[in-house]
């Protein structure tokens, strides 16, 4: 466990200090405070243009950062041979893998973070849609001034006692944007206490609902001034911020309270505003983008133990490409076939996967660049040939491999989150954590082929 926490350790630091890792955090975080401004020219709602954004923003800064750090905190050791004095002692090769893998990630949830927290700063000052609309002071001052005044800090630190600039100014943004966020959570823009609350005006309490307990703590109703909950009285339909949207169920046991037409307006008016805040929903879509990280950060550990870092970045970009598209490309094709016979999955399984198996055994003889291209063209004309033989016909043999592919490739789509959101759906947790759970079990794949690839590389 100690050697594990150290080589932990070890990486997270070396990641951090990278200069690619500070240029690329300090890039997304300068992006997204400028997205409000370059986000206002569409026709339609451009906060929803901010926010996909936003999360296009954090998933392309972990696929940078998970390539490039990756590749530097592994293939480079493996290169100039680091790696051979840590595996030289005794310290197991998966061990040592495993606590790449760990420091690898926290610094993701690093730069993760505190993307996050730009991205909750851009979406509270919203883009300005109207000359009449003014700039939030709050978000201004806690945000990019406050980012300026503490590189003016790590300036001076790597001028007086030689800290290195991007790292330190990293580490110094950790505590003061978790602290001005805080405090951006308690403040309106007008530095008033938030009251969060959603609230809907209403001219008319029906007879059956003067009693607050059927609202079962979904709202409730508060009488204005001179009002009280009785039929026919005023008041304000009122929601929880806290509390996240309203779901579809909660929203329908609302509606049936009451057959009064007026009723049920109001109730559909609290729950899309209440839908359009995407607060909690947000954040679900954050947490949810960091375990596709996490995949794609053993994907590219797992690349990076044979390639240097343009292939595993090309590797990596490939996985999260045909991931994205796979609902969209590989599932109509694999649902075009009919029910695969047990004789078929033995003549796909046993031919075309003895074949590549030869094939690497053949390509790994040394032979000069061009003859292994032809080798590797040679295998993949022979695996075609052996896939289409075994199912018959070409068109049955692509859904078979597409339903295949589809079935191993890792479904990014299931952490993508802005279709949801731009319906105003909710996220409901157990999906949360059933992704979650769909995502970890994909990395741990990823890091047990990564180790096994490991064993057999030469390190000195």
């Amino acid at each position: 466990m100690k050697q594990l926490l150290a080589i932990t350790k070890n990486t997270y630091l070396q990641t951090i200090r990278q200069p690619i890792y500070g240029i690329i955090v300090v890039v997304t975080l300068a992006g997204l405070a400028l997205s409000p401004a370059l986000t206002g020219w569409t026709l339609d709602d451009d906060n929803k243009m901010l926010r996909d954004i936003g999360l296009s923003t954090l998933l392309i800064q972990g696929l940078f950062l998970a390539c490039f750090a990756a590749s530097s905190t592994l293939n480079t050791e493996i290169d100039d041979r680091t790696a051979l004095t840590v595996v030289a002692k005794p310290v197991g090769r998966p061990v040592f893998i495993l606590g790449k893998y760990l420091g690898l990630f926290a610094a993701l949830t690093t730069a993760h973070y505190l993307a996050s927290i730009a991205f909750f700063m851009t979406m509270r000052h919203g883009v300005l849609q109207s000359s009449a609309e003014t700039s939030d002071m709050t978000v201004i001052i806690l945000g990019p001034c406050l980012m300026a005044l503490l590189a003016l800090v790590a300036a001076g630190l790597n001028y007086t006692y030689d800290f290195r600039f991007l790292p330190t100014l990293i580490m110094l943004s950790l505590p003061f944007l978790t602290l001005s966020t805080a405090v951006l959570l308690i403040v309106d823009r007008d530095w008033h206490l938030q009251t969060y609350e959603i609230t809907q005006t209403m001219d008319n309490l029906p007879p059956e609902l003067v009693d607050d307990a059927k609202f079962k703590g979904i709202i409730t109703f508060r009488p204005l001034e001179g009002e009280h909950q009785f039929a026919g009285h005023r008041g304000l339909l009122v929601r929880k911020a806290w509390q996240g949207p309203i779901s579809q169920a909660d929203r329908q046991y609302l509606l049936d309270l009451s057959d009064m037409l007026q009723w049920k307006k109001d109730v559909n008016f609290l729950v899309q505003t209440a839908r359009e805040l995407q607060g909690a929903e947000i954040i679900k879509a954050g947490i949810l983008i960091l375990v596709a990280l996490a995949v794609l950060a053993a994907v590219a550990l797992a690349a990076s133990t044979r390639f240097g870092a343009l292939a595993t970045f090309l590797t990596c970009l490939m996985v999260l490409g045909a991931g994205l598209a796979s609902d969209q490309v590989l599932k109509p094709i694999a649902q075009n076939i009919e029910n695969i016979s047990t004789g078929e999955v033995i003549r796909l399984f046993l031919l075309p996967v003895l074949t590549p198996i030869v094939g690497i055994i053949w390509v790994r003889r040394r032979t000069g660049l061009g003859r292994t291209i032809l080798k590797l063209a040679l295998v993949a004309i022979a695996e075609t040939v052996w896939v289409v033989w075994a199912l018959g016909t070409p068109d049955r043999a692509t859904g078979t491999c597409a339903a295949m592919f589809y079935k191993i490739i890792p479904n990014f789509q299931c952490f993508w989150m802005v279709d949801a959101l731009s319906d105003n759906q909710v996220i409901p947790w157990s999906y949360v954590a059933s992704a979650s759970g769909y995502g970890v079990l994909y990395a741990a794949a990823a890091l047990l082929l990564g180790m096994a690839l490991f064993e057999t590389r030469e390190v000195g």
